[in-house]
């Protein structure tokens, strides 16, 4: 039963305001996910790239005399670091472990692939610096 009150122009103005606020809904949930997902991998990814830093940091020795003596392996440990802990979206560009600023650090260089709801899968490039901080090294430095 109709209203008598109700004119025909009013009649479909909800459908219409559903039918336009509707795909506007859509659109802000799907930004949403994508942005908090992609948030998750690059934290995922930028936690993974510095600990491996870290790690790779640890092996660069410090001796007695203050003398910093890059260690070749470090390197390669800060790579089999990242390798066993990198989920499959994060990737690793670039290893360099040695003397920054007159100390002793590695630099990772990685890249995460974002969600791909919006844009598609682009990559976020993450650089971590990783200094050896005097008396924390493994073994017998």
């Amino acid at each position: 039963m109709v209203d008598p009150k109700t004119s025909k122009k009013e009649k479909g103005q909800s459908t219409t305001l559903f039918a336009v606020v509707l795909p506007a809904i859509v659109i802000l949930l799907i930004v949403a996910l994508d942005s908090i997902g992609t948030t998750n991998r690059l934290m995922e990814g930028l936690a993974v790239t510095d600990l491996a830093a870290h790690a790779g940091a640890q092996e660069i020795k410090v001796l007695p005399n203050g003398v910093i003596q890059p260690a070749a392996s470090a390197d390669q440990v800060a790579i089999a670091y990242f390798n066993r802990q990198a989920p499959r979206y994060v990737q690793l560009v670039s290893v360099w472990c040695g003397l920054v600023n007159k100390r002793p650090a590695c630099i990772m260089i990685s890249r995460v692939q974002d969600v791909g709801f919006l844009l598609g899968n682009q990559y976020i490039t993450v650089r971590s610096v990783a200094y050896l901080v005097y008396g924390v090294t493994r073994g017998d430095q």
